[in-house]
């Protein structure tokens, strides 16, 4: 087999062979005509590779080593040399010059080969980092503390009592601690309790806008981006829930953990109180 492999019996038909392996040549093209080779389930023995031809005989890998290495294959001189020919000598003897370079491993994650700290950073990132379809928001009207805290609501991460027993956390109850008819959750403790739609209802009356129940943060964000303001009227609206959440959840804390029961009448005025501190620092309006 081995010795008509050499004179291409499979490949052209040669009529230097007998006519049974013409036939048989004959037959194996007509079954690769109709889907089935035969030929790729054939694997060169290499041997002392002096029968083996170093860049088109498939002896390594599932491509030839000229399809593989088409830039080092034009540079040899000898493009017959068989396996034994490029083992016993040096690999670039017959090339017609010496390769330039030398760089066999290069970065793929930009596309240039280049090493880049932020290709990494974004791989990291993408794999560690929890991800999700709302986009980050960022107010310049409030302080960094109360941003961090609505990234947080928006992406559910507040240890409210329904997260902290998804941790495995011990608590007493699942409870909304202000009204006591709910699960504490994110949704529930900042959109649907009783107090959270009382100060909702007080905001919308305060900015002369529609009243809307509301059961999340989604449900919140939808409606905010179908209210009509100015850029920067609508930048400081958001900066006022952004303080009504913190407060919310200030009040709620305090009740459970305070030495003494908040009040809860002062909290939409505390949440005006700061939002006009807060806002009118940074962005120069008054609030009537």
């Amino acid at each position: 087999m081995d010795k008509y492999r050499s004179k291409q019996v499979f490949t052209n038909g040669s009529s230097s062979c007998s006519s049974t392996w013409k036939s048989i040549a004959r037959e194996v093209h007509a079954l690769k005509a109709q889907g089935v080779d035969l030929l790729s389930h054939c694997r060169i023995r290499v041997g002392n590779g002096n029968r083996t031809s170093f860049w088109t005989d498939l002896w390594v890998g599932d491509i030839a080593l000229c399809h593989l290495f088409p830039r080092a294959f034009a540079l040899e001189y000898v493009k017959n040399a068989t396996v034994a020919d490029k083992i016993n000598g040096s690999l670039q003897d017959s090339f017609r010059r010496n390769p330039r370079g030398g760089i066999e491993e290069y970065q793929d994650m930009n596309g240039d080969g280049t090493f880049s700290v932020k290709d990494i950073r974004q791989v990291l990132d993408e794999f560690f980092l929890p991800k999700t379809e709302i986009a980050t928001r960022w107010v310049k009207y409030v302080p960094i503390k109360l941003n961090v805290f609505a990234w947080m609501v928006s992406l559910d991460r507040l240890p409210t009592r329904s997260n902290l027993v998804h941790r495995n956390v011990s608590v007493p109850s699942l409870l909304c601690p202000i009204c006591l008819n709910a699960t504490e959750d994110i949704s529930h403790v900042l959109f649907s309790c009783p107090l959270s739609v009382d100060v909702f209802r007080l905001i919308c009356s305060w900015w002369d806008l529609t009243w809307t129940p509301l059961g999340s943060y989604l449900d919140w964000l939808t409606w905010f981006k179908s209210v009509w303001l100015n850029v920067k009227l609508k930048g400081v609206l958001e900066g006022v829930f952004y303080v009504s959440w913190w407060y919310i959840w200030s009040y709620m804390n305090k009740l459970m953990f305070g030495d003494h029961t908040p009040r809860k009448d002062v909290i939409f005025d505390d949440i005006v109180t700061f939002s006009f501190n807060w806002c009118h620092s940074r962005c120069r309006i008054s609030f009537s």
